[in-house]
C-alpha cells in the first residue's frame, strides 16, 4: 500500500540557505548569531545583514499596523494590577531576585559547569572502574542495565497509553463541553498566542494563522507576532500578515524585539519575554481575571488541533483558581508535517522524541513531564512576582520556563508561610503540568540542498537542543 505523498521540495521556512547579496556582511552576521547561540528551530544558515534603518519598533500610528509599544517606559507594577492575582501575599511580596547560572559569582559558575562535570564524571567512572576495579565495573554495569531496562519498558508502555489518550481525546467535542459550562464563566476566558519568529517565510506564518483561525475560540484569541528587529523587512512583513489575517481573531498585533540588549541571549526565550511584557502591558487596563487568560507560546510552524484551545479553556474552567494558576498545559508535539521528505535518520530521531514526550505526558508518577516547544500558561502565572515572565539569557526556553515556574511555586509558598506564621513549614511542589492529548504538528528540520545538508542541519539542531542540559545547573542553583 503506497505511503503518504512525499513533498517535492523542502518547506519554505526551513531552507538551509538564502540568496545573499553581500557575502562579507552575511559572514559577519553569521558569526554574530553563532556567538549569540540563537535558539530558533528554523534559522537559515546564512542570512543577509539586517539594516538598522527603518526597523525600530513603530508607534501605534504607523500605517495602521497594530504594534505593541516600548514596555520599558511603562510602570512594571501596573501590569499586575488586573484582577485574578494568585494570592494577596503574592501581590504584596517583592519580586524574587532572579536566579541565573550566567551570573559571575562562584556558585553560579560552579552550577553552570555541573552538566559537564556530571557527564564526564559518569563516563570516567565507567572507564576507570573497568580498567582498575573490575568488580565495581560489574556492579555498575548491572545497575545501569536494570535502570535502562525499566526506563525503556516504562517508555514503551506509557507511550502506548499516550496514543490511546490521543485517540480518545481527539474524538471529544471540546467546544461543546465548554459551552455546557456557565456562560458567565466562559465569557471570562481569553487566549493569547505568542509566535516568536525570525527569518520565517511569510506563507508559512500565514498558514499558521489560518490554522489558529479554525479554532472555535478564535473570537476571544489575540495573536502576537513576536518579530525580531534584526530581521530585514520585519515590520513590513508583519503589517502584511496582520492586514490579511486580522479578521480571523479578536486581535492581531506585532512586537519587535530589539537586538543587542544587555544580558540577553538572542533566541526564542528573549523574544518571548519581550512579546510577553508588551502584551501584558497592553492588557493591563482591562478588567480580566488573569487566571482565565491563557498564554500559549508556540513555534512559528506549530499547527494546533482546532479544539486545543477549547480543551485548554475547559480544563481551566473546571479547576480551582489556585490550581489553574499553578498549571502548565502541554500538547504532544508531532514533528510530522514533512516526515516523508527528510532523511531516514532524522525520521528516527523524530519518532524517538515522540515516544519520549508521549510517555512523559502519560505517566507522571515517576517524574514530571517538562514543557516542550509549544505550551500554555496563565497570565497570572507569567506575571507572578516569583516568575516574572521568561528569562532572556537562556537557550532552552521551554524546559527553563517549567523549572522557573516550579521553583516559583516553592518561593511563593515559602513567602506565604513566613508572612502567615513567621515560621517556615514543609514546602511541597505545587506546579503541575497538565497534558492535553490533542496533537500539535510541526516541521522536522530540513535543507533544500540535499540529503547530507539535511543531516547536517539536524545535527546542528540536536547540538543546540543538547545545550539545554544547562538547566541541570539552574535547578541545582535554585535548590
Amino acid at each position: 500500500m503506497p505511503g503518504p505523498r512525499t513533498p517535492k521540495k523542502a518547506p519554505p521556512n526551513i531552507n538551509a540557505d538564502l540568496q545573499v547579496d553581500d557575502a562579507d556582511a552575511a559572514d559577519e552576521f553569521l558569526e554574530e548569531t553563532e556567538a549569540e547561540k540563537d535558539d530558533y528551530s528554523h534559522v537559515p544558515k546564512r542570512v543577509p545583514t539586517p539594516s538598522t534603518a527603518g526597523l525600530k519598533p513603530p508607534t501605534p500610528s504607523s500605517g495602521g499596523l497594530n504594534v505593541a509599544t516600548d514596555s520599558s517606559k511603562r510602570d512594571a507594577q501596573s501590569i499586575r494590577k488586573m484582577s485574578g492575582d494568585l494570592a494577596a501575599a503574592a501581590k504584596a511580596a517583592n519580586k524574587q531576585p532572579r536566579v541565573s547560572v550566567s551570573k559571575p559569582d562562584v556558585l553560579s559558575r560552579f552550577c553552570s559547569m555541573l552538566p559537564a562535570l556530571s557527564l564526564f564524571g559518569h563516563y570516567g567512572t565507567v572507564v576507570l572502574s573497568t580498567l582498575f576495579f573490575p568488580s565495581a565495573a560489574y556492579v555498575l554495569s548491572c545497575f545501569l542495565t536494570i535502570l535502562v531496562f525499566f526506563w525503556v519498558t516504562n517508555m514503551a508502555i506509557s507511550s502506548a497509553l499516550g496514543v490511546l489518550n490521543m485517540r480518545r481525546e481527539t474524538q471529544e467535542n471540546w467546544h461543546a463541553k465548554v459551552q455546557s459550562l456557565p456562560a458567565e464563566e466562559v465569557a471570562k476566558v481569553h487566549h493569547i498566542v505568542i509566535l516568536p519568529n525570525y527569518m520565517e517565510h511569510e506563507p508559512m506564518l500565514k498558514e499558521t494563522l489560518d490554522n489558529l483561525g479554525k479554532s472555535p475560540m478564535a473570537n476571544v484569541m489575540q495573536v502576537v507576532l513576536a518579530m525580531e528587529c534584526r530581521e530585514r523587512g520585519a515590520m513590513e512583513k508583519a503589517g502584511r500578515i496582520i492586514e490579511e489575517k486580522k479578521h480571523l481573531f479578536a486581535d492581531v498585533c506585532a512586537t519587535f524585539h530589539p537586538a543587542g540588549l544587555p544580558n540577553e541571549t538572542a533566541g526564542k526565550s528573549s523574544n518571548s519575554q519581550w512579546a510577553f511584557s508588551e502584551t501584558s502591558a497592553r492588557c493591563a487596563g482591562r478588567d480580566w481575571d488573569t487566571s482565565l487568560v491563557f498564554v500559549s507560546v508556540a513555534d512559528a510552524d506549530s499547527m494546533f488541533h482546532p479544539h486545543y484551545f477549547s480543551a485548554l479553556a475547559y480544563q481551566g474552567l473546571t479547576m480551582s483558581k489556585d490550581e489553574r494558576s499553578w498549571s502548565i498545559w502541554q500538547p504532544p508535539v508531532l514533528l510530522f508535517r514533512n516526515f516523508f521528505a527528510v532523511p531516514s535518520m532524522t525520521r528516527v530521531s523524530s519518532l524517538a522524541t515522540l515516544i519520549f514526550e508521549l510517555a512523559s505526558l502519560s505517566n507522571q508518577k515517576l517524574f514530571t513531564a517538562f514543557a516542550y516547544s509549544s505550551y500554555s500558561i496563565t497570565l497570572a502565572l507569567g506575571n507572578h512576582p516569583a516568575v516574572d515572565g521568561w528569562d532572556a539569557d537562556v537557550i532552552a526556553e521551554d524546559h527553563h520556563m517549567f523549572c522557573k515556574c516550579w521553583f516559583g511555586a516553592l518561593w511563593n509558598a515559602a513567602d506565604n508561610e513566613q508572612i502567615g506564621s513567621g515560621s517556615l513549614a514543609e514546602i511541597k511542589p505545587k506546579l503541575k503540568l497538565q497534558p492535553i492529548f490533542l496533537p500539535c504538528l510541526g516541521y522536522l528540520v530540513e535543507s533544500s540542498e540535499g540529503y547530507m545538508a539535511s543531516l547536517h542541519a539536524r545535527f546542528k539542531q540536536a547540538r543546540r537542543h543538547m545545550q539545554g542540559i544547562v538547566e541541570l545547573g539552574y535547578v541545582v542553583l535554585q535548590w
